[in-house]
């Protein structure tokens, strides 16, 4: 992000800070948010067998099978031929990275999406360090469980992750689905990954960011049964 950039984000968080100040008072988002980041603070690692389905214009890909290592805070080990395009990001869901650097958190309203009753809450980062700078996210008023998050980060641009969870609830508010919308562009894609995903190949000329929808399946959880650090280490090529 250019210099200009940052002084134009760091009005916007100015203004943002503004508008909310009424309301943060009236509500201490606070002791939510605590909420939210105990239910993550209680995975320490897991097992999950997933489904992957990634919806892009310009290439067709079929829905695989895999399975998703997990280690706090941020080690991601995917199983599954094919998938070196996928964003780590869209892979965790636990988004740690909300709160491990220095924010200033606003309520801004009671919202209702898919028939849940939620909080609406702005996260803005006051660490230039930090990679998400500016973050909306739908917290559930009744479980306190993140319902969609709509972002703006340095990497990744911006993206909008929604979370699905089973009827019966599990010990650790795992998800059941999550969707994960980003923009990705044909550059993106590692050389022969087409063959790989036994997909067609592009069909457009341009190399213009096409969104795309990235949607996993979880199944069959093993949480906190411990995975050695050695696992997620990249085997070198021979």
């Amino acid at each position: 992000m250019t210099k200009k950039a940052l002084i134009y984000f760091n009005l916007l968080v100015l203004i943002f800070l503004n508008l909310g100040r009424t309301q943060a008072q009236e509500f201490n988002v606070l002791p939510l948010l605590d909420s939210v980041k105990h239910k993550f603070n209680k995975v320490n690692d897991y097992t999950a067998d997933i489904k992957i389905k990634v919806n892009v214009t310009f290439i067709k890909i079929p829905v695989k099978d895999g399975k998703l290592y997990f280690k706090k805070p941020d080690k991601i080990k995917l199983v599954s031929k094919g998938f070196a395009m996928l964003p780590k990001r869209g892979l965790n869901f636990t988004f740690n990275e909300l709160f491990e650097k220095k924010y200033s958190a606003i309520f801004m309203k009671n919202e209702i999406i898919n028939k849940i009753n939620t909080y609406v809450v702005k996260i803005i980062s006051l660490d230039e360090s930090a990679d998400i700078l500016l973050a909306t996210i739908w917290i559930d008023r009744k479980t306190q469980t993140i319902r969609k998050i709509d972002a703006v980060s340095k990497s990744n641009g911006n993206f909008v992750t929604l979370f699905d969870y089973p009827a019966k609830a599990n010990p650790f508010d795992l998800p059941s689905q999550l969707t994960f919308t980003f923009e990705v562009t044909k550059a993106t894609l590692p050389l022969g990954v087409t063959g790989d995903f036994g997909g067609e190949k592009p069909k457009v000329k341009d190399n213009k960011p096409q969104k795309a929808t990235l949607s996993i399946t979880y199944a069959n959880y093993i949480v906190n049964k411990g995975i050695a650090d050695s696992f997620f280490k990249e085997e070198k090529a021979k």
